[in-house]
């Protein structure tokens, strides 16, 4: 009786599970007309579960006139299926919550101390794209590590 019970259930409540999906769409421009300084990037993952979520798609660089680093690592969230959504929604982790920080480097590769290497909070919904940017402190800094872990929010 008890099973009966939990399948009516289940059966009433699979019709609105679609309206809890909660993506996004995007369009963009085919003929690129920005010419990028992509950097070839070397990663190293220890995180099953964000290896799982977010794709690193791209990384770019640009020096500027005043001699600072500015860099963007295009990410994207590859949870969007609708069983992705429903293990989501049954976890909480929709949209999905991370946290970053740059560390700067030298020419000679040493860790540039600086305030700014704090945990940035940041929320990445299902399909979305989006673009973790950063400057560097000051003209020594020639080069980067960018750390992303999870951020789960605490619920009360």
């Amino acid at each position: 009786m008890r099973s009966m019970m939990l399948a009516f259930t289940a059966c009433c409540l699979l019709p609105f599970l679609p309206g809890c999906q909660s993506t996004v769409d995007t369009v963009e421009n085919r003929e690129k007309q920005m010419t990028p300084d992509q950097v070839d990037t070397s990663r190293v993952s220890t995180d099953a579960f964000l290896k799982g979520r977010l794709k690193i798609e791209r990384v770019d660089r640009s020096e500027q006139p005043d001699g600072l680093l500015r860099v963007q690592v295009t990410a994207r969230n590859v949870r969007s299926g609708f069983w992705s959504q429903v293990g989501s929604w049954f976890m909480g982790d929709n949209p999905y919550q991370i946290a970053y920080r740059f560390s700067w480097l030298d020419k000679d590769g040493m860790e540039v101390r600086t305030a700014t290497q704090t945990w940035i909070p940041m929320s990445v919904d299902p399909g979305d794209t989006v673009r973790i940017r950063g400057i560097s402190p000051n003209p020594r800094c020639k080069d980067f590590v960018l750390s992303l872990k999870e951020n789960p929010v605490e619920r009360n």
